[in-house]
């Protein structure tokens, strides 16, 4: 993972300006290219409320809890490496209860409790 990508990674923000803001990343002297999976465009206004790093064999570079504005409900969103100097915004869309259950791998959202 680029250590420039991290650098960048911040919580309190939305989606959408978090995507914005990764996009102004340069790595190697290039501009990183983040993408948004079309299910995770509803989602855009949701808050970053946490985040890890994503598992070492994986091409998930972060996993992200994003706090939906409207509700006390949260979703997993991850942060990809799709090909070289891009990445993809995706989500699971069913949403946690817990904001730390999103963070947690392999947690489905059924066991999540509700507060």
């Amino acid at each position: 993972m680029s250590e420039s990508l991290a650098a960048a990674m911040q919580k309190g923000v939305s989606m959408d300006a978090l995507v914005k803001k990764l996009g102004a990343v340069a790595e190697g002297g290039k501009n990183l290219s983040i993408r948004v999976e079309d299910r995770a465009r509803p989602y855009l206004d949701h808050t970053v409320d946490g985040l890890v790093d994503g598992p070492p064999t994986s091409v998930v570079a972060f996993v992200l809890s994003g706090k939906d504005p409207a509700a006390e409900a949260w979703r997993r969103f991850t942060l990809s490496q799709v090909a070289p100097y891009t990445y993809e915004l995706g989500v699971f869309p069913t949403p946690f209860h817990n904001g730390q259950d999103p963070l947690a791998p392999g947690v489905p959202p059924s066991s999540s409790r509700r507060r």
